[in-house]
């Protein structure tokens, strides 16, 4: 019952809500809105359709000011721009503090192989130079003379300290650089596991400590 109480202040019809979908690769993130909610099933609309064969494992997240309700649970198939959710387990649903990530500023080449765009995927071998110029636990920004659209999902491998993560992120800004009339494109990480969020939650914070010792 307490599991019950507890997600009903956090799912209410009018929500936002963000769903990041288990396909392989594991690119499929975006935003939709609580449409309806009913006894077993939670309906969630969104801008344009998405389309599936089978029952799908998806990750949802609801933010608040203060806190964010996360479950996982199973997306049972979808209407147009409606996607029919199974209400999860109690025992799935997690409420933590609102993360305020260290952002700190680096200088380290990457290569970006490109999976796709939002929920299409691109059959390419390309990857484009870039540079990530800062990075934290939820993002990163990079920097290529290439401009890709909002939306655009990219893997790259990056070197922190020695250590290097694999990392997926789906381009959220995109701005012109003034300097050079290069790209900035503001990133989100997403399928990011626990182990690779702390190296990058440790990397940002020893780094920060660096950077006031000078």
């Amino acid at each position: 019952m307490g599991g019950i109480l507890m997600l009903s202040k956090y799912l209410q019809e009018g929500e936002r809500i963000k769903l990041e979908i288990d396909v392989i690769p594991p690119f499929l993130s975006f935003w939709g809105r609580v449409y309806k909610i009913e006894k077993k099933l939670f309906i969630v609309e969104i801008s344009g359709q998405y389309i599936q064969k089978e029952p799908r494992k998806v990750k949802c997240t609801l933010p608040t000011e203060q806190k964010v309700c996360i479950f996982d649970t199973i997306i049972h198939g979808s209407q147009k721009n409606m996607l029919i959710i199974e209400m999860p387990n109690n025992n799935k649903v997690q409420v933590l503090q609102r993360r305020r990530y260290i952002r700190v500023p680096i200088d380290i080449g990457v290569q970006c192989f490109i999976l796709g765009i939002n929920d299409q995927k691109i059959e390419t071998n390309k990857y484009i130079s870039a540079i990530a110029k800062d990075i934290s636990g939820g993002g990163v920004l990079i920097n290529s003379s290439v401009s890709l659209p909002i939306g655009t999902v990219v893997v790259f491998e990056i070197n922190l300290d020695g250590i290097s993560l694999i990392l997926t992120a789906k381009v959220l800004r995109n701005e012109e650089n003034q300097t050079d009339a290069t790209r900035d494109m503001g990133c989100e990480f997403i399928g990011l596991d626990d182990s690779n969020l702390m190296q990058l939650i440790n990397f940002a914070s020893k780094q920060q400590l660096k950077n006031k010792r000078r």
